[in-house]
C-alpha cells in the first residue's frame, strides 16, 4: 500500500477505534465481547458440560492475546478424568498440538505465545468441535468462533493486517489502530463529613415512611434503608422498593441532611445502550455504597446461581455518579461468577500528583 494511502487510512481507523461501542453477542455456540477499550473476549457456550475454550485480545499492537482450554470451573470444583493434554480430539481424531510454549497442567491449558496460537487456530477453525475421548458429552463446539474472531478483528482494526485471526492480509502488525484511552474518573475533591446520629436516624425514617406507595411497593415495615453522607449538605438514600427471588430493586435518593427532608431521586444513566436494549437507563439492583470511596455498586443475578447478570461500578464526583466499570454476563451456563463477568466498559482513576 503507498504510504500516502496509509496515511489517510491510520487516521480513519484510530477515530473508528475511539468510538467504537462496547458490544455482547452469539454467534451460534460462540459468545464474544468487547469493552469501550476493545478488549475483547470470546467462549464457547454452554459451559455447563464442564469443558470452555477461551481467547481473548487486546487492541492495538501490545495485544497481549491468550487462549485457554478449561476442564472444570469454581462451580464445578476439580472434575475427574485424565489430562487434558493426551485425551482431546477434533472430529473424532487425535488433537495434538505443539505444546511447547503452552502451560500444560491436567485440566488446563493455557498460551499467550502468538505463534502457538496461530497454530493452533489454523488446526481447529474450521472443524466442528473439540471432545474429551473419554467424557464424549464434554464438547467444545467450534460453530461460531470464526464468526466471533472475525468480529474480534474488526472491532480491532486488523481485518486484511498480518495480526488478524480470520482474514489474514498484507498489511503490517503495525497497521493497527491503537487500543482507545479509558475515561478518567474525576474524584470528589474532598470527602464528605461523616453523618451524625441524629442525621442518620432522621433519613433513615424519612425514607421508611415518607417515600410513597407508588413508588415502593414493599410495605414500609419491609423496607431496607441505609443512608450515607455524598457531600456536607446531602445524603444518599437507598430504599429498597421491590423484592424478587434473589434480587433486590432499590430507588435512590439525593436528600438535605438538614430538616425539612428535601429529596431529590437519582437515575443512572450509562454511556452506551447494553446488549439487547436500546435505552441507557440501569435498575438501581442489590445497591451497596462505599462512602470512604464514593463508589455505588449494583449487582443484578440473572438467577440463583450467580452465574449470570450484570454488575456495575460508579464513582461520585461531587455533582452525579459516573460509570466506572461494567460487567455483563449474558449466557447462564454456570461457567463464572460476577468477579470473572466479561467487562463492556472500564475506566481509571486519576493519576497521582
Amino acid at each position: 500500500m503507498p504510504y500516502w494511502m496509509k496515511s489517510l487510512l491510520l487516521p480513519f481507523l484510530f477515530i473508528a477505534s475511539v468510538q467504537a461501542a462496547p458490544l455482547q453477542k452469539i454467534f451460534t455456540d460462540w459468545q464474544i465481547t468487547c469493552n469501550n477499550l476493545n478488549y475483547c473476549v470470546a467462549r464457547n457456550i454452554t459451559g455447563e458440560n464442564g469443558l470452555v475454550m477461551t481467547l481473548s485480545r487486546y487492541a492495538g499492537v501490545n495485544d497481549r492475546p491468550l487462549l485457554r482450554i478449561d476442564y472444570g470451573n469454581r462451580y464445578t470444583g476439580d472434575l475427574k478424568g485424565a489430562a487434558l493434554q493426551d485425551n482431546l480430539l477434533l472430529d473424532q481424531k487425535r488433537l495434538r498440538p505443539d505444546f511447547k510454549h503452552w502451560t500444560v497442567e491436567p485440566h488446563h491449558l493455557v498460551t499467550s505465545h502468538p505463534i502457538a496460537i496461530d497454530e493452533f487456530l489454523t488446526q481447529i477453525m474450521d472443524a466442528d468441535n473439540i471432545q474429551l475421548t473419554w467424557r464424549p458429552q464434554s464438547t467444545i463446539s467450534l460453530h461460531g468462533l470464526k464468526a466471533a474472531l472475525l468480529l474480534m478483528d474488526d472491532v480491532q482494526g486488523r481485518v486484511g493486517s498480518l495480526s488478524a485471526w480470520v482474514k489474514r492480509g498484507s498489511r503490517s502488525v503495525w497497521d493497527v489502530p491503537p487500543e482507545p484511552t479509558a475515561p478518567v474518573m474525576r474524584l470528589s475533591e474532598r470527602s464528605a463529613t461523616p453523618l451524625t446520629r441524629e442525621e442518620t436516624t432522621g433519613l433513615i425514617d424519612y425514607g421508611t415512611w415518607r417515600v410513597s406507595a407508588d413508588e415502593c411497593s414493599l410495605d414500609p415495615m419491609r423496607r431496607e434503608v441505609s443512608v450515607a453522607p455524598l457531600t456536607d449538605s446531602k445524603a444518599l438514600l437507598l430504599v429498597s422498593c421491590e423484592m424478587g427471588a434473589y434480587n433486590m430493586i432499590d430507588l435512590a435518593f439525593e436528600v438535605t441532611r438538614t430538616q425539612p427532608w428535601l429529596s431529590r431521586r437519582l437515575t443512572l444513566s450509562l454511556p452506551f445502550a447494553p446488549p439487547g436494549r436500546n435505552d441507557r437507563l440501569l435498575e438501581i439492583i442489590n445497591a451497596e455504597y462505599d462512602a470512604a470511596n464514593a463508589q455505588l455498586f449494583t449487582y443484578a443475578k440473572g438467577r440463583g446461581l450467580g452465574d449470570c447478570g450484570i454488575a456495575t461500578r460508579w464513582q461520585f464526583n461531587g455533582q452525579e455518579f459516573v460509570l466506572a466499570e461494567y460487567a455483563e454476563e449474558g449466557t447462564c451456563d454456570a461457567w463464572h461468577g460476577s468477579d470473572e463477568w466479561p467487562t463492556l466498559w472500564v475506566s481509571q482513576r486519576p493519576s497521582q500528583p
